[in-house]
C-alpha cells in the first residue's frame, strides 16, 4: 500500500473533550500505538500524521509548542525505527478557510507535492472524526474510522466509510482486508 494518512489527536494521543492538548506534558499516547506504528511502517512506502491544531489559531498555544509535542512525538518513533515521514499541521480557525484544514484535502496535496510518489488513490486515511473520514474522501484516499461507536457523529461517519477498527492497533492487525480489496 503506498501512503498512511493519520489524524493525531484521538489516534496517536489521549484527546481533550472540550479542548486542546496545549503543551507536552498533556500529550500522552494511546495504548498500543507504538505497536501499530511497527506494523503499519512495514507495510506503508510513506507515514504521514496530518493534524488540524486550531487551538494557535485561538492563542491556547504556540506552534513552538506544537512542534515540541510533535518533536518529541518523532524521537519516540525514531528510537524503534518507526517515525512518520512527515507531520503536517493546520494551525487555522475554523473559520478562516484555509485550504489545509480538514476536511479540505489540502495537506494530502502538500504531501504529494514532498513526496511525488504518492499515490493518494492507493492510500488510507485513518481517523477518530467525520472531518477526517470527509479528508480522505476529498483527498481520493480509503477513509477509516478507529475509535469508540458511540462518537457523537458515528451514524454520518458511517455513511462515509464502512471501514471502523476500534483502535490503531485493531486496525494495524486487520491490513490485509485492504490487501484483499485492491
Amino acid at each position: 500500500m503506498n501512503t498512511l494518512f493519520m489524524d493525531r489527536d484521538g489516534v496517536v494521543n489521549e484527546q481533550i473533550i472540550g479542548g486542546y492538548v496545549e503543551n507536552l506534558e498533556q500529550f500522552e499516547l494511546k495504548d498500543h500505538f507504538l505497536e501499530a506504528m511497527k506494523i503499519l511502517r512495514s507495510r506503508f512506502r510513506h507515514v504521514v500524521l496530518i493534524t488540524n491544531q486550531q487551538g494557535i489559531g485561538k492563542g491556547l498555544c504556540t506552534q513552538a509548542q506544537v512542534d515540541a509535542i510533535h518533536s518529541s512525538l518523532q524521537m519516540q518513533l525514531l528510537a524503534q525505527r518507526t517515525p512518520f515521514d512527515a507531520i503536517y499541521c493546520c494551525p487555522h480557525l475554523a473559520s478562516d478557510g484555509c485550504c489545509c484544514r480538514k476536511p479540505k484535502p489540502g495537506m494530502a496535496f502538500q504531501a504529494r507535492q514532498d513526496f511525488p510518489d504518492i499515490v493518494l488513490e492507493d492510500s488510507i486515511m485513518v481517523g477518530d472524526s467525520l472531518s477526517d473520514m470527509q479528508f480522505a474522501r476529498n483527498a481520493g484516499a480509503v477513509p477509516v474510522h478507529v475509535g469508540a461507536m458511540r462518537h457523537p457523529e458515528f451514524e454520518e461517519i458511517l455513511q462515509v466509510t464502512h471501514h471502523h477498527f476500534d483502535d490503531l492497533l485493531d486496525f494495524a492487525r486487520h491490513l490485509d482486508l485492504f490487501e484483499k480489496e485492491r
